[in-house]
């Protein structure tokens, strides 16, 4: 087999397991809130105002977010016909698609095809890259134009005499980055100029072709912005330039997620399992190999340091922030299954962390066993069973992992861990939908609360916002009741209206009110106890 031919196997393959992966059962449960409902609105918003410059949410300006993943889903409906939760989700999840073959050909463009292949696999099967880019959420498409835009980037350092057309496209992808989800995508700016200083060779990075693909990036955010801030006046330029930057870095404000520094040095090694066990291996086996290719390792390295110490510093933290960490971690490991060292060395560079790998398993699984996790989380017990299935076929996947490389087949050994984690995330996919969303979504209330309501009779929520029952019953406005004044006048208003309360609020009017408040309806979703009531 000649290596163009290797390649097009190496790529029909990704397609094959990206497409069950990313696709397998997308449309299988209901949207859940806060985040899959509230940008299903503001798209629905946009879909039925005709507003594609400001995006709205409840009749209210959303300067959360800037609009290109709203145009994308809005896209998704108008070729499918259908406002579904699969149209909904399509977008981000092809973005996760597209990221995966993005790693391959940037794996080959730093080593070779092969690792390449391992890479895309490695980003296909670890754990939270695939399940977050299976929800509604703009990271996994900003994860794929931060991708794009490093690749030509580097593209264009490595052959300066193509420089000109490279970076322009790197700027291009900048652009559709911040039209995503903000400017924190010019970290791939950052790290094309750390990697040229620490080689000192800056006048390769920074030079006028570098100016270009910052204008064009401009250019392209320009589009959009200046229209938008123009319509949406002062309060949404502050918001969407200032507060929705600079407060999430501060982690100013309720909605910008302040957590402990050390946020990501927990989060991230569980949720890049089971490749991190590799992670250690690769750093320090690469600083002292020879026949690795230092300045691949160093940019790889920079590449990977950047994003994590900039989301490390900043105070305001979730899981989805450090998205584009992942394509750089699952090179690093790609090019530690196949970076033509010793077959001693290799051998032992991989065992060890696959024997870390099977104990961690083994100490899950014991403890789901003899039920150690429903003491800290009462609700685990409904998945007790199922805990133990998932648990035990991963410890004797890495058993027969380590066994197989023993034996030198690192072939058979890494085919073992990605058919075995390719079927955990279709499991996932299949089983925790269904179980979970009788426990998370709230479109059955939504649907009882429309069925009960004639037309011409209005609902109304008090003090919260579920996003859900907007987006499931439909409405196209649903007032928000934030004070008691206003509930009282409500109550007694001549028309019928019927309200969306949590049942501890309601508990407190009926004794402020010392009057009967009958509940209609009620359900459990989430953390919410919800009751429907009427005002007559």
């Amino acid at each position: 087999m000649d290596l163009t031919t290797s390649r097009k196997h190496f790529v029909i393959i990704l397609f094959m397991i990206g497409i069950v992966v990313f696709l397998f059962n997308l449309g299988g449960r209901d949207l859940w809130d806060p985040d899959e409902t509230r940008y299903a609105v503001v798209a629905r918003e946009m879909r039925e105002s005709g507003n594609w410059i400001l995006p709205h949410l409840n009749r209210e300006i959303y300067a959360e977010k800037p609009p290109l993943f709203f145009w994308l889903v809005n896209f998704s409906v108008f070729f499918l016909g259908e406002d579904s939760e699969f149209a909904n989700r399509l977008p981000s999840s092809l973005a996760g698609f597209l990221t995966m073959i993005v790693t391959f050909f940037f794996g080959r463009r730093l080593f070779n095809a092969r690792t390449g292949f391992f890479s895309a696999l490695i980003l296909a099967t670890c754990f939270l890259f695939p399940q977050l880019s299976r929800w509604m959420m703009l990271d996994s498409l900003y994860t794929l134009f931060f991708l794009l835009s490093l690749f030509y980037f580097y593209q264009g350092y490595e052959d300066i005499e193509n420089q000109q057309k490279y970076y322009p496209l790197a700027g291009f992808f900048v652009g559709l980055g911040v039209l995503t989800k903000g400017p924190a995508i010019y970290l791939s700016i950052l790290v094309l100029l750390l990697n040229a200083l620490i080689q000192k060779q800056a006048r390769k990075a920074w030079n006028r072709n570098l100016l270009y693909s910052f204008m064009i990036s401009l250019a392209v955010v320009s589009l959009w912005l200046i229209p938008a801030c123009w319509i949406g006046g002062e309060i949404y330029r502050d918001k969407i330039l200032f507060e929705q930057n600079i407060g999430r870095l501060a982690g100013a404000g309720r909605h910008f997620h302040p957590q402990s520094v050390f946020f990501y040095f927990i989060r991230f090694p569980l949720e890049f399992l089971p490749w991190t066990v590799f992670l250690p291996v690769v750093l320090f086996r690469g600083l002292r190999n020879q026949e690795m290719d230092k300045k691949t390792f160093r940019f790889l390295w920079i590449w990977f340091a950047t994003i994590f110490v900039f989301f490390t510093l900043s105070k305001g933290k979730k899981d989805n922030y450090i998205l584009p960490l992942y394509p750089v971690a699952a090179l690093l490991v790609g090019a530690l299954w196949d970076c033509g060292w010793d077959t001693i060395g290799k051998k032992k560079n991989l065992l060890v962390p696959l024997i870390c790998l099977a104990g961690l398993f083994l100490f899950v699984f014991v403890g789901i066993l003899f039920r150690i996790p429903d003491r800290f989380y009462p609700g685990f017990s409904l998945y007790h069973s199922l805990g133990l299935l998932i648990s035990s076929y991963l410890l004797a996947s890495a058993l027969l992992a380590a066994l197989l490389l023993i034996k030198k087949k690192e072939w058979a050994a890494f085919i073992c861990l990605m058919v075995t984690f390719t079927f955990f995330h279709l499991h996932l996919s299949y089983v925790l939908s269904e179980r979970l969303n009788e426990q998370r979504s709230i479109k059955a209330f939504s649907e009882r609360i429309r069925k009960r309501m004639e037309p011409g009779e209005d609902l109304k929520v008090c003090f919260f916002r579920p996003r859900g029952l907007y987006y499931y019953t439909k409405k196209s406005f649903i007032e928000e009741i934030r004070d008691k004044d206003r509930f009282h006048k409500v109550l007694e208003s001549p028309q019928k209206v019927y309200l969306v309360i949590q049942k501890g609020d309601l508990d407190q009017f009926k004794k402020d009110l010392k009057t009967e408040i009958i509940s209609i309806e009620q359900a459990r979703v989430a953390h919410w106890d919800l009751v429907l009531i009427s005002n007559r």
